[in-house]
């Protein structure tokens, strides 16, 4: 009998940073680090790189309050 495939197994790594849109997708909610939950729940998240979430939370687009990723890049007011 062979083993079952576990999730692991299925799924790339989540990426590093993610932006949230809004509903009509033209404006930013949300920098997300790639693993949060709530960034997962919304489904309106897309990945970037380091230096496009910097860029977001330096033009002022909310830091998710879960996840903390201005506090991951350094980024404090």
């Amino acid at each position: 009998m062979t083993s079952p495939i576990t999730p692991s197994h299925l799924f790339a790594t989540p990426p590093a940073w993610l932006i949230q849109y809004g509903l009509n997708h033209a404006n930013l909610d949300a920098v997300h680090l790639g693993d949060c939950w709530a960034a997962a729940k919304s489904g309106r998240c897309r990945p970037v790189s380091r230096e496009q979430a910097l860029d977001a939370l330096r033009q002022h687009v909310t830091p998710c309050v879960h996840c903390r990723p201005d506090t991951e890049l350094g980024v404090l007011d």
